[in-house]
Formats: C-alpha cells, structure tokens, sequence
C-alpha cells in the first residue's frame, strides 16, 4: 500500500476542538481526547471530554461539592492513534497543551517514541504548544495548510516552533471560586478576593499560566481585554474569543473587537479542561502575531 506524501496532523481536546467541529473535518485533523474525572459515590470517575456537551459538563460541575479533575495522560490513546495514522503516512506531528500545567505533551512524547521504535519508517514530532485552548488549535491549523501545501515534517516543526511564541491568550475569570477549589490560591485570599469582587485577568508566559492584572467588574475585565489588544504593537493576523459557558458575553466582546480588527473573529466554546480551572463564565481572547 502507498502511503501518503502528507502530514498527518494530531491536537489534543485541551485545544478546546472535538472531532464533530466543522474546522477539524475540513482540515482533516485527529483529535486525541483527554480526560475529566468527578467524584461519584466516593470515587473518581473518569471521562472523555468528548462524551460530554458543554451542557452537561457544566451541569455535573455545577452540582460536584468537589472540583472535578483534569488528566493529560494519554499514552495508551496516543499510541492506537499513532499506530492508526502510521497506515497513512509516515509522518505525523502530534500538538498539544501546555506542558506547565499538564502532562498530554509528556505522554505524548513517550508514546510516540514507542511507536516509533516498533515502526523504524515512521517520524513523529510532539510539539509543546505553550498555551491552551484555541491558542493550541491555532497551530493545529496551521500544520495541516502546511501539510495540505507538501511540506515535509521537519520544515512543518521549524515553522510550528517560530509560531509558538506569537500566540497570546488572555483571558478574565468572573469569580476565584474554581481556584480555591482546585488549591491554586489560599482559601483566605480567595474568600476576599470574591468578597472584593475580584475578577483576574490571566495569561501565559512561557507555558506558565500568570495574573496579568485584576478588575474589579465584569464590565471593566471587558475593557482590560479590548486595552491589551489595542495595545499590541504586532499586527494581529489571527484572533479569536473563547468562553466557558458564557456565549452572550463572548458575543459581547466580539462587538467591541470589530471595531479595531478587520477580520473574521470566530467565537468558540472552550473546552472542559479550561472549564475545570477557569470556571462557568470565563471570557477570553486568542490571538496570533505576525
């Protein structure tokens, strides 16, 4: 059997992309789904985050007296799907969320050289995409145009890995409330924040998530993402908002953007393991340099 010339393109869930989403299919890009645990019944279940909607993962959230749990290991899913698309091409480029604040790229990693070592024709590269959500898809994407182009693997990685740091994701959190749960912040200090009404705005720098500031409203968390925007020196040749359950504020923030970008700016429900640690309400925006 020949095998194709292409790329194949793998991006983990983390990425906030199921398999269904209409920009996956067009780009012909596999999704590795990563995992959800909720205590039930005094025991930890785990779930894809693809067998859950958006609804009903805020629902059983909503309803969990303990934050549910995120996990990036995916060694054991990674190598099927390697071993799958290694019938198709000998070249695959596997994506995936940041390696900070999770283990997928790790796994990854070691299941590609698994792979590898029981198929010596095949090439994989796993690349740490230093972000999350649609930060992560934006790389995603942009292998497979370079894939569907004829670029090989290697020229595929130099060019992921000059992109990496020209992408940004800012993004505000309504309450504190998943943080405390999740022990990222001293219960005290989370306790007068949200009696203070703190709402954070956070980014990542080096694959490390970071306050980047604090509001005190909703409204004015809105504004501080508009400011730091226009406040890019770079053109922005990509842009894109993202929020955890909270499609009329992220439609909200689209107006306001239209008037400083000419573009297309695409909204999308982030997946649940920015869900689990930002919390229902959380309102962002991606955005890639050129």
């Amino acid at each position: 059997m020949n095998k194709e010339n292409n790329v194949c393109v793998v991006v983990d869930s983390g990425s906030s992309m199921r398999e269904s989403s209409p920009e996956v299919k067009e780009r012909e890009i596999s999704i590795l789904p990563l995992e959800v645990k909720f205590l039930e019944n005094g025991t930890w279940v785990p779930y894809l985050d693809s067998e859950l909607s958006a609804d009903e993962f805020y629902n059983k959230m909503a309803e969990s007296k303990i934050l549910p749990q995120t996990s990036g290991a995916v060694t054991g899913r990674a190598s099927k799907l390697y071993e799958s698309l290694a019938k198709e091409s000998d070249s695959i480029i596997s994506i995936h969320i940041t390696a900070k604040h999770s283990v997928a790229h790790e796994s990854a990693l070691l299941a590609a050289n698994l792979v590898m070592e029981a198929n010596p024709e095949v090439l994989i590269e796993v690349i740490d995409s230093k972000i999350v959500s649609i930060g992560t898809w934006f790389l995603a994407e942009k292998a497979a145009l370079l894939s569907a182009e004829g670029y090989p693997l290697e020229d595929i990685k130099r060019l992921l890995l000059e992109t990496v740091p020209k992408i940004d994701l800012i993004t505000f959190l309504p309450s504190l409330n998943n943080l405390i749960k999740g022990g990222r912040v001293p219960a005290l200090k989370g306790m007068i924040g949200n009696l203070l009404n703190i709402k954070p705005i956070i980014g990542f720098i080096d694959g490390q998530i970071r306050e980047l500031s604090k509001t005190r409203t909703i409204s004015k968390a809105k504004q501080e993402l508009v400011s730091r925007f226009t406040g890019i020196k770079e053109e922005v040749v990509k842009l894109a908002i993202l929020h955890t359950n909270n499609e009329e504020g992220a439609r909200e923030l689209q107006t306001d953007l239209a008037s400083y970008y000419p573009g297309t700016i695409p909204v999308y429900e982030a997946g649940p393991v920015l869900g689990v640690h930002a919390g229902s309400g959380a309102v962002g925006i991606a955005l890639l340099k050129k």
